[in-house]
């Protein structure tokens, strides 16, 4: 890949974190135009979990932004304990990981529960990994297998994303040929991060890239193996530019679609350059569908990789293309951990 392109795919990564949810609230986008499509998935209904939920979005999130919109409450709202995670918005999945270990402990103390159910999105399913078997030299000294009674996935990048390595190379780039140093990266992430979240204080923007690398994932894999004492589920998102159908989407979803409904979803334009350049035929403009798949995959739900969260802020709660209403989504997969128990 040519220079110009990853400096491309590297600023288009920085004006994405910028630019996309602001807040977990409502955005107040009128849903008029959704017309007579169907929503997808059955009407969620069912019991409370056993166990507290944790939402634990990615890179570059907080609780107040890029995150998951409109769903905490609407969870609340049906009974089940929910927390949303606090992470570091620019550092490394151990890093990150190992503050997700306190967030628990603070709620299996407050809650007096014994365990918890772990939702994550994007760099947030790996973050859970970590949890469960914590990197080497990791500040967390045990594994939280004992602790978390389910973990799922939804377009985590358990094979990594060629963007984080493309843009790691664009990263190396500047640094080598403009000297540009690893400090002044970190500095622009702190400056980034302060915008939406008061733990940016320790920011390092190549070791967050790096976690998400394909060039990575294979040694994460083989150091952080399932716990049999966890339940592991991963979902993925396929979406086009057009929103079209195509055989190879089929395949990389193995024939399973939520809602047992055969649709794709349509990219946002700010992301739409990622999905060119991402090169995987079927993926959600960030993580291929093969690379999202861990534990028993569920398949694909017909979003890109900001609506499987929300979307934009001037996005209607359900997509008028697909039908697909991601806090419908988690509430059903809610009410599905709480029917296994969990």
């Amino acid at each position: 890949m040519k220079t110009l392109a990853k400096l491309l795919i590297l600023s288009t990564l920085v004006l994405a974190t910028g630019c996309a949810s602001e807040t977990a609230e409502d955005s107040g986008a009128s849903e008029d135009a959704i017309g007579a499509k169907a929503p997808l998935g059955p009407e969620p209904r069912g019991k409370a979990t056993a166990y507290p939920v944790v939402l634990i979005s990615g890179f570059g999130t907080s609780p107040q932004y890029n995150t998951f919109k409109n769903v905490p409450d609407a969870l609340r709202a049906d009974g089940h304990d929910v927390y949303v995670a606090d992470l570091p918005p620019f550092d490394s999945t151990a890093v990150r990981g190992a503050a997700l270990a306190k967030q628990i402990d603070a709620i299996l103390a407050k809650t007096g529960a014994k365990k918890v159910n772990l939702i994550g999105h994007s760099s947030g399913g790996t973050d859970a990994r970590e949890v469960i078997t914590p990197t080497e030299g990791s500040t967390l000294t045990e594994g939280y297998g004992d602790r978390v009674a389910s973990i799922t996935t939804i377009s985590s990048a358990h094979g990594g994303s060629p963007l984080a390595d493309a843009a790691l190379d664009a990263f190396d780039f500047v640094h080598d040929d403009l000297r540009v140093s690893d400090e002044a990266f970190d500095a622009f992430g702190k400056w980034l991060g302060k915008r939406f979240s008061d733990m940016a204080g320790d920011t390092k923007l190549r070791a967050g890239i790096t976690s998400m690398t394909v060039r990575n994932a294979g040694p994460f894999n083989e150091s952080h193996p399932d716990d049999a004492r966890v339940y592991y589920q991963s979902w993925a998102g396929v979406a086009g530019l057009a929103g079209v159908i195509r055989k190879v989407d089929d395949t990389a979803c193995e024939g399973k679609r939520f809602g047992d409904t055969r649709v794709n979803g349509q990219v946002h334009l700010m992301l739409s350059p990622l999905s060119v350049a991402l090169g995987s035929p079927s993926n959600d403009a960030i993580v291929p569908v093969e690379n999202a798949k861990h534990g028993k995959f569920r398949g694909c739900i017909p979003a890109d990789h900001l609506g499987e969260i929300g979307g934009a802020p001037d996005e209607p709660q359900m997509n008028k293309h697909s039908g697909f209403d991601h806090v419908r989504f988690y509430r059903l997969m809610a009410f599905e951990l709480a029917a296994k128990g969990f």
